[in-house]
């Protein structure tokens, strides 16, 4: 499988070592999603509901309210990762010891939004899991997530729906525009292109993976995934609370 050089920098460092996915289940579509975390494996996540409705104020605190002591984020911006830890600080100067998200300089970092429609790794030092809960209500959405032509992002959908990206999660794709998909221990690459017809086959415009097969990426809440587009897409989104 082939990945290009920026998606092989990025993963090497935040993936270093890893073995499997988050095992991910949903039970109800408005009300919280539940993700099963693996001690000491990487896991490509997102939140799949928004805490308040305004699309802005989930944070680090907010969405991981018990993580464990040595649990770590990874939030991808701007073309590189920045790394958040979850420690206690020690008492100094007067000041009480406190027990926090902390960025890569020690400075308390809670409030560090990653909000639906983004995606992250998240590495537990132990088993456990992660609830994500919030609400959304019907109407469209647009994803402000996405990244410029020829740029990567960890990104997500908006919506809590499991479905293949275009037909169900109605990113509409460029020919050329590539999606990867982590299991923990690997990506999985797919290619929105042309696939030549071929033994009396009509040619076929489609998601390709990597082998050349049509099959559409199948993302399921809570998933999060690597978008490389070839233009600046728009990826607008309508859910029906019904």
């Amino acid at each position: 499988m082939k990945i290009k050089a920026t998606l092989i920098a990025a993963a090497t460092l935040a993936v270093g070592v890893i073995s499997s996915q988050a095992q991910v289940y949903s039970q109800n579509v408005v009300g919280y999603v539940n993700v099963v975390e693996t001690a000491g494996v990487f896991s490509l996540e997102s939140p799949a509901l928004d805490l308040d409705g305004t699309g802005t104020n989930n944070n680090l605190s907010t969405l991981y309210p018990n993580p464990g002591i040595g649990d770590q984020v990874y939030v991808f911006s701007g073309g590189a990762f920045s790394t958040y830890s979850y420690g206690i600080k020690s008492a100094s100067h007067g000041n009480p010891a406190v027990t926090n998200w902390f960025d890569g300089t020690g400075a308390v970092a809670g409030t560090t939004p990653v909000n639906v429609g983004q995606s992250i790794f998240y590495l537990p030092v132990a088993n456990e899991t992660n609830t994500y809960v919030g609400q959304i209500a019907a109407g469209t959405y647009q994803n402000n997530y996405v990244p410029a032509a020829n740029g990567f992002a960890l990104v997500s959908s908006i919506v809590p729906v499991a479905g293949g990206v275009t037909t169900t999660l109605n990113y509409q794709p460029t020919i050329g525009d590539t999606i990867y998909t982590f299991n923990g221990s690997a990506y999985s690459t797919y290619s929105y292109g042309i696939k030549p017809a071929s033994h009396g086959n009509p040619a076929v415009t489609n998601w390709l993976d990597g082998t050349g097969a049509v099959n559409e990426p199948q993302i399921i809440p809570s998933q999060g995934f690597w978008l490389n587009p070839v233009q600046t897409p728009v990826w607008s989104q309508t859910f029906t609370n019904n």
